[in-house]
C-alpha cells in the first residue's frame, strides 16, 4: 500500500546567520532526526550546499557532525539534513 503524505511547498532555504544558527540548536536538541533545510533554485545548488554541509565547508556546521540528503520531489530541489553528534566547537 501506498502512504500519501500531505505538505506544504518547501521554504526558500535558510541563508541568514540567525535562521541557520536557530536551526543548528534545534537539530541539536534533537539527534538523528531529518529536518528540511529548504529548497534551491537549481539541482546544482542542491547537492554544491548538501556536500558543503556534510564536509565542514558552511560557517555553522563543522564537519563530521551533519549528515544531508538532497532530493528533487515534485520539481522542488531540496536538501535535508540532520545532526549526527560529535565534539562541538
Amino acid at each position: 500500500m501506498t502512504t500519501v503524505r500531505f505538505e506544504e511547498p518547501a521554504h526558500r532555504a535558510l541563508r541568514s546567520d540567525a535562521s541557520l544558527g536557530v536551526l543548528v540548536e534545534a537539530l541539536k536538541a534533537r539527534p538523528g532526526t531529518w529536518a528540511l533545510l529548504g529548497k534551491y533554485d537549481t539541482p546544482g545548488t542542491m547537492r554544491q550546499t548538501a556536500y558543503e554541509i556534510r564536509h565542514g565547508r558552511r560557517r555553522h556546521f563543522p564537519e563530521g557532525q551533519f549528515e544531508t540528503e538532497s532530493q528533487t520531489m515534485f520539481g522542488e530541489y531540496r536538501v535535508y539534513i540532520r545532526y549526527a553528534g560529535g565534539e562541538t566547537s
